[in-house]
């Protein structure tokens, strides 16, 4: 299945050159978890800021991967060592994503799999029973 000419999977673009820890970064965007208003490049109080938010839409092959690899090398490389993913609106997955965690875990930085639909939970678990890092 190719999603090649399917929208974005980001909820949002990131800013140039912002790596602030939190996607979508569309000021004022309502994510559940902020008030709505509050700016999502803000980490809210309380939040360790070498933790990166990021909420993917949509269907997550190969090609939508992409954005989500880029902006995980680019949070990498500024210092962040958590992730949290929330795939609340995924409503495909394949291997990508698991490329993608892959590609985040090294080096000691953790992720953490947020409101996993039923096609993510079924990734998940059977990497968990291939014996692969969950």
């Amino acid at each position: 299945m190719s999603t090649s000419s399917s929208s974005p999977i980001l909820s949002a673009p990131p800013a140039p050159g912002d790596i602030n820890g939190h996607f979508p970064a569309t000021p004022g965007e309502d994510t559940g978890t902020l008030p709505p208003g509050e700016d999502t490049r803000t980490p809210p109080p309380g939040e360790d800021t070498r933790t990166l938010h990021v909420r993917l839409r949509g269907d997550i092959d190969h090609f939508s991967a992409a954005p989500l690899r880029a902006i995980l090398t680019a949070a990498a490389a500024h210092g962040r060592t958590r992730l949290v993913l929330d795939c609340a609106d995924v409503s495909f997955c394949d291997s990508a994503l698991l490329g993608a965690l892959a590609l985040w875990r090294g080096e000691g930085r953790t992720a953490e799999v947020r409101h996993a639909p039923p096609p993510v939970l079924r990734l998940l678990a059977l990497e968990r029973q291939l014996g692969a890092p969950a």
